[in-house]
């Protein structure tokens, strides 16, 4: 039976979210990030979203040599983006906790029967109301301020804390992401309301959008991966590409998990693309990969 508890919960936990509604203040939201690679390597990066919550979102990213503009139209639900460099992995772990823990949501969400009934906990003698699956995933709310804090799917675990108002919503003024012990990110936020936002900031450019990535090549075939470890964790991967489509070199350019390297090399030397063509010839090619290992 479905825990109408933990949907009530998640759902007035969203409720309170800037960027959830169009009832917000327009407003700037940045974010100072601290980025841990696999080596343990520390980079710097900026995260700013800007909001005029009836019609327009730009989002700005800068990691090193990887710059982002984006710029979303709600009302008509049209994209701009610009980009330079490939994204970096922690960018991608960051912006999907960002605002609440989607990986964890979106498993739960997938499995309601499995949802245990929801449970008072403590953590550091704060008081959590936690939802498990019983299965890796589990979704802590502090019930004071009705708010997420504390994420787990496996070894992964993000905590969120110093939530700061702007009207009547609220976005993380601190958020931490561990791989078991090891910190990957650490983000501190500021929030501003904005009455103002500059002349043409927000509008759609004339020049072209450029594609996703992603967009850019095309899987034809794979086999399945492996999933029996009891790990969550993403992997960025450098593969190379011949004239028929096949990989011929795998590398990885990050991951959060040591422990899943292996799998997902293996994984990705069976990947057959569709082959690339320049004037009317194949030609091989390199791209970027990005995989979430997330076990069921």
């Amino acid at each position: 039976m479905q825990n109408t508890n933990y949907k009530q919960e998640l759902a007035h936990a969203k409720s309170l979210l800037a960027g959830m509604t169009s009832k917000d203040i327009p407003h700037h939201i940045h974010y100072d990030l601290k980025l841990y690679d696999r080596d343990g390597h520390e980079s710097d990066a900026t995260f700013d979203i800007y909001r005029d919550p009836i019609l327009y979102q730009r989002m700005e990213v800068k990691a090193g040599n990887y710059q982002l503009t984006r710029i979303s139209n709600m009302r008509d639900h049209i994209e701009w983006q610009h980009y330079t460099g490939d994204m970096p992995l922690k960018i991608s772990d960051f912006e999907q906790a960002m605002s609440f823990p989607e990986a964890a949501v979106n498993r739960l969400d997938n499995e309601p029967d499995s949802i245990s009934p929801m449970t008072a906990q403590q953590l550091e003698g704060a008081p959590l109301l936690c939802a498990n699956d019983n299965a890796g995933t589990a979704i802590c709310f502090n019930p004071l301020i009705r708010l997420f804090a504390y994420a787990q799917m496996f070894n992964r675990t993000i905590m969120y804390d110093q939530w700061l108002p702007i009207g009547s919503h609220s976005v993380p003024g601190t958020i931490r992401i561990y791989e078991d012990k090891h910190l990957l990110v650490e983000a501190k936020g500021t929030v501003e309301a904005v009455k103002t936002f500059p002349e043409n900031f927000m509008q759609i450019p004339d020049t072209p959008s450029q594609p996703a990535p992603e967009s850019q090549y095309k899987i034809v075939k794979t086999k399945s991966m492996d999933l029996s470890q009891q790990r969550y964790g993403k992997i960025q991967m450098m593969v190379s590409v011949d004239e028929k489509g096949h990989v011929t070199k795998e590398s990885i350019v990050d991951s959060d998990d040591k422990h899943l390297e292996g799998v997902t090399r293996k994984f990705a030397r069976d990947i057959v693309f569709e082959p690339r063509m320049k004037d009317g010839q194949p030609i091989p090619f390199k791209t970027s990969l990005y995989f979430e290992y997330y076990p069921f």
